[in-house]
């Protein structure tokens, strides 16, 4: 998909170029013929005006033919393809986006985010859905009430579209190997973020003061790590107790944390919390932490997975934030995750800060393969965050808490 909104756009400048350069090209060799003619009044009256006539008439009607080729041609480049509409949002690479810039790389289909790319993690500029995925014109096969009161109805489908839209529930109850096969439904090239993505967004959101803040979410744009701010972290106070929909809105950053469906002012109550994270280039994602989990596409076995004094369970990523949780002293195959290594200054932050916490199902020397899950839920509480990492589950495991979004 997203190479064939590149290509309609690279399409349409030739064209216009082309016609320009033909136009400028008939304008020249009218002068010239003009010029001739008017030289030459000594004799050959009649074939110099012969010689014009004949010329000017080729002329036209090549212009004519120009005009009726290019312009329906260029036309057609720029609106055929619905995914690149005027609200489809473009990037470049010197984070371009919503903060403008140079002439733009890449364009995202509407409610998809340009995501500018890092080199630390093989990455160049790529599209993201802004919202969790939502399934469009499934089944509902079953719906499962989770807290057992009627309050909310977690669903489960049959077949449908992966769709990024603020409305309807997150597509949950879903393994990791279907949300590999969900994703491709969201269009061309689409997939399973990867991790070399997610972390790409994770590090992006980490530096931006606009995701520094209070608790409440109120009073952002703090320096990364200032002290008694945190990186926001999203619904996961399991207040209300199930999954959110999202505000069309990005001004209504702490939307339905109150009560679900009433957009309350981040700040206005001291359970308010911040669903909104911005990147670089004025992107905003909504619920890329808390609220429900994500798949990704990594997978490890249990025994490369990190791990303190031989065992695995809950841990910090560098120290101890106040939580009494270890920090591994082995990280097998993912020392990667570790939001330090491409950032130093995170080597001071931890759960207390708002990255989030690591969840190891590590088993000495098994081969047995384990999925991941990133952000956090509804309910992890301050173990959610930006760089929170589960590895408990399979890639066959599938409940209520872990959703995804699809890349381009």
């Amino acid at each position: 998909m997203q190479e064939l909104c590149n290509l309609a756009d690279t399409g349409s400048n030739t064209i216009l170029y082309t016609a320009l350069a033909s136009s400028l090209l008939l304008i020249a060799t009218i002068l010239i013929i003009y010029l001739k003619t008017n030289t030459n009044t000594n004799t050959n009256t009649n074939t110099n005006y012969r010689y014009r006539g004949g010329s000017l008439s080729l002329l036209l009607l090549a212009g004519l033919a120009l005009a009726f080729i290019l312009a329906p041609t260029a036309a057609f480049a720029q609106t055929t393809n619905p995914d690149c509409d005027p609200t489809s949002q473009s990037g470049n690479n010197q984070g371009g986006g919503n903060s403008g810039g140079n002439q733009a790389s890449i364009t995202c289909p509407t409610n998809w985010i340009v995501v500018p790319g890092n080199p630390a993690y093989s990455t160049t500029d790529f599209c993201v859905m802004k919202y969790t995925a939502k399934n469009s014109g499934g089944t509902v096969a079953s719906s499962n009430d989770i807290n057992g009161d009627g309050s909310f109805l977690s669903n489960s489908y049959t077949g449908g579209t992966a769709v990024s839209t603020a409305t309807d529930q997150p597509w949950t109850n879903i393994s990791q190997t279907d949300a590999i096969t969900a994703s491709q439904t969201a269009g061309t090239g689409a997939h399973l973020l990867t991790e070399n993505e997610w972390m790409t967004i994770a590090h992006n959101i980490l530096t931006q003061p606009a995701n520094w803040c209070d608790a409440d979410g109120s009073n952002c744009g703090n320096a990364p790590g200032t002290a008694g701010k945190v990186l926001a972290s999203g619904h996961n106070d399991n207040t209300p107790n199930f999954p959110l929909e999202s505000s069309a809105n990005d001004t209504e950053a702490c939307y339905g944390t109150v009560t679900a469906g009433v957009n309350t002012v981040c700040g206005a109550d001291p359970s308010t919390q911040k669903r909104t994270l911005t990147l670089s280039n004025g992107s905003v994602l909504w619920d890329f932490v808390g609220n429900v989990g994500h798949w990704t596409s990594g997978t490890e076995t249990q025994g490369d997975l990190p791990s303190f004094g031989g065992n695995g369970g809950p841990l910090e990523y560098n120290f101890d934030s106040g939580f009494g949780l270890d920090v591994p002293d082995n990280w097998g195959t993912l020392n990667y995750t570790n939001p330090a290594v491409h950032n130093p200054g995170a080597a001071s932050w931890g759960v207390a800060q708002g990255v989030g916490f690591l969840y190891s199902d590590f088993s000495s020397g098994s081969p047995a393969v384990v999925a991941f899950y990133r952000g956090g839920t509804w309910g992890y509480g301050p173990g959610s965050g930006a760089f929170a990492l589960n590895l408990g589950g399979t890639p066959s495991d599938s409940d209520p808490f872990v959703g995804f979004r699809a890349a381009l």
